[in-house]
């Protein structure tokens, strides 16, 4: 991501290596909630876009290099780990389109205020492969069950997340008061202090407003 012509950047060279790297962190702390999240979180567009045009960039700086320059094996290696975490972030949003799409277009068409969370290109994804699964049922799976089971509709027997999956967090911010719920009638909702740095084994539904406003982040 450096200007591979000179060995001495200059000034906004440096700024724009700063930027890069910057952006490549957060794509890959997006990449690491999306992966370890039960649910699908918001579409990271501005980063994925970012990326592409790195990417682009990286490509036609490659092929100013010598190929008898050493360097051009580390920006090969750093260029195929960038184009990994990508099409990883976007294949694993795939998945879980595929598998909460009727609930993540009902959630849509409920909660009129509701922050988009996929892309326009996810949202036509997910409304193909609804549609092609609610046209299986009507047509196969559903002709030869009883009267009164063919209204089923899909979201409300469509898969979704599992909100009290337990995750790993590590705490970017101090968030004080944070409450907890009990999974025993026995015992009462906790109340805990999250301090920056530390780390916890925490149920998802009661972080996930923090995941969200980048309080903390999954490990």
């Amino acid at each position: 991501m450096d200007d591979y012509n000179n060995d001495v950047p200059e000034d906004n060279e440096t700024e724009e290596m700063t930027t890069a790297a910057e952006v490549i962190q957060k794509l890959e702390e997006a990449w690491v909630n999306e992966k370890l999240s039960p649910e699908l979180l918001q579409y990271e567009g501005e980063l994925v876009d970012c990326m592409l045009d790195q990417i682009q960039y990286m490509e036609i700086s490659l092929q100013k290099i010598q190929k008898e320059d050493f360097r051009i094996v580390f920006h090969k290696m750093e260029l195929d780990r960038i184009k990994y975490v990508l099409s990883s972030y976007l294949r694993i949003r795939l998945e879980k389109i595929e598998k909460f799409g009727p609930d993540l277009l009902h959630q849509e068409s409920q909660e009129q205020n509701m922050m988009a969370l996929m892309s326009d290109e996810e949202r036509t994804f997910a409304h193909k492969f609804t549609t092609s699964i609610k046209n299986y049922l009507n047509d196969v799976a559903l002709k030869n069950m009883p009267s009164n089971m063919r209204s089923v509709k899909l979201e409300d027997i469509c898969c979704k997340p599992q909100m009290d999956k337990s995750v790993f967090i590590k705490v970017k911010t101090d968030v004080p008061g944070v409450t907890i719920e009990s999974f025993s009638e026995y015992r009462e909702e906790e109340i805990v202090d999250l301090t920056a740095g530390s780390q916890h084994i925490l149920r998802y539904k009661p972080i996930a407003p923090l995941l969200k406003n980048g309080s903390v982040q999954l490990i």
